[in-house]
Formats: structure tokens, C-alpha cells, sequence
């Protein structure tokens, strides 16, 4: 039987990373990413880098019928799949009262509905298995609000709180859930702008994406529930956890208005 790992948001950023350690590791993989993102490429370097097996699918993960389509396409092609794992998403900042609603919208469908909804129908797949995994991928603004952001961070709440309800579920089935929390991540060159922004406090939060997909990879396999990579991103957790809003608020307003537009 050869198993599986499907992977959505796989063409680049974190996906890619850690779909390429898992080819290294010897597992077949199942691409997932929206079309023209050069997956096809992807797919065969990973097949005659790593010789494993590599399918590929490109869709739009914000509509339900392509959900429902992808995982119609899933069991036509009988893949046996194990590990799911759902890091697809998309964020931004800007100020909430210039936010296009659409943009809105596509937030909140792609990182909520989407992965709920992905998580159900694939389910079925993870339950053929003695022992299955899934990882979401959620980010360390789950953990506090985030002025200029707003539906971003809420929406990575939403990851937090369904995967430990969902491990707390699933775990008596042999379905282990594990969610795990980033920080900034320099994966295109929009991000690194935004980053650089922040000066040397957002060095200090990056940590490479080859090391997060390594240690969230590695802390599935332990068995860890929440994943936090990077000493300074543990203590961003603490601090959320210790320091009263009121008191973060001001900085936070200050930091991320540097991502925006000098006019606002």
C-alpha cells in the first residue's frame, strides 16, 4: 500500500518545505496549491530528487464545490491517505475601514470554512488507518488580537481552538491532531518588505522556513499538541499569555502601522 500526505498551500512558503522534508523522508505526497503556481514543476523536481510519488492538484480552496471536487478527484484516484495537512491561508494588513470585503471574505473562507470543511471530507481517508496525523497550520497571532489585521489573527484563533477540540476527539479513533504557530515568515517578497519594516524585532521573530517545517514535523511525531518553533516565538506566547492587552496595545498599533501606507 503506498500511502500518502496531502499537502494544500504546497507551491511555496512553508508548504513547500515541508513537502520537500517529507519527499527526504521517503513519503509520497499529494500537492495541493491554486492554479498557475508553477505545481507541476515542483512535482517533478520533488519525484527525481527524492524518488517518491508526487500528484498534484490545483484549485481554489475558498469555494466549496472545488473542495468537494478535489476530494471527489482524491477517491477516484484511490490514494490511501494518512497525514493531511492543511496549511493553506492568507492574511494582510491594512486598515480595517479600507479592507476590500471580498478580501475579507476570502480570509475567512479559505482559513475557517475551508479548513473545516477540507478536515471532514477527508477524514474518512485518515480513519482507513491504524494510526493517522493531521497538522494545521495556525501562526503565533492566534494568540493575541492584531490591529491592521483584525480578521487574520481571529481566523488563526479558529485553527487553535478546532485542532485541540478536534485532537480531544479524534484521538480515540488513532487520528492525532497537532496544530503549529509561526511567526513571521519571509516566504515572498511582500513579507520580507513587511518584515524589514519592523527592523530588528522582526528578525529576531523569523525563523527560516526549512527549520519551522523540520521541528513541526519532528514534534508531530512526538506526538506534540500546540507547536511553537523558535525560542523568541515561545516567548511572544508568553508574553501574550502574561501581559495584559492594555498594555501590548500600544506597541502592537505602533508596529503595525509601519506596514501600511504613510497616509494612514
Amino acid at each position: 500500500m503506498k500511502k500518502y500526505v496531502l499537502i494544500t498551500g504546497a507551491s511555496a512558503g512553508l508548504g513547500k518545505a515541508m513537502a520537500i522534508e517529507l519527499a527526504r523522508q521517503g513519503h509520497n505526497l499529494i500537492l495541493v496549491s491554486l492554479p498557475n503556481e508553477n505545481l507541476a514543476e515542483l512535482a517533478q523536481q520533488i519525484r527525481i530528487s527524492c524518488n517518491v510519488k508526487v500528484a498534484f492538484y490545483e484549485t481554489d480552496l475558498c469555494t466549496r464545490p472545488n473542495i468537494e471536487a478535489l476530494v471527489t478527484w482524491l477517491r477516484a484516484s484511490k490514494f490511501e491517505i494518512f497525514y493531511l495537512i492543511n496549511n493553506a491561508g492568507i492574511g494582510g494588513s491594512q486598515a480595517f475601514e479600507l479592507a476590500d470585503t471580498e478580501r475579507i471574505e476570502r480570509i475567512i473562507q479559505l482559513n475557517i470554512v475551508g479548513t473545516a470543511l477540507l478536515t471532514r471530507l477527508v477524514l474518512p481517508f485518515l480513519l482507513k488507518f491504524s494510526q493517522s496525523y493531521i497538522l494545521n497550520v495556525s501562526s503565533m497571532a492566534a494568540f493575541t488580537p492584531i490591529p491592521y489585521k483584525t480578521v487574520y489573527p481571529a481566523s488563526k484563533a479558529f485553527i487553535y481552538s478546532f485542532s485541540l477540540g478536534l485532537r480531544a476527539e479524534l484521538s480515540a479513533l488513532g487520528v492525532q491532531v497537532s496544530v503549529v504557530h509561526p511567526g513571521p515568515m519571509p516566504h515572498s517578497p511582500e513579507n520580507q518588505a513587511r518584515l524589514q519594516k519592523h527592523g530588528r524585532l522582526g528578525r529576531m521573530l523569523t525563523v527560516p522556513l526549512q527549520v519551522i517545517a523540520q521541528i513541526a514535523l519532528e514534534q508531530v511525531q512526538r506526538g506534540q499538541s500546540v507547536i511553537i518553533p523558535g525560542w523568541t516565538n515561545k516567548f511572544g506566547y508568553w508574553v501574550s499569555r502574561w501581559v495584559p492587552w492594555s498594555w501590548r496595545r500600544p506597541l502592537m498599533v505602533s508596529m503595525l502601522r509601519k506596514e501600511l501606507s504613510p497616509s494612514v
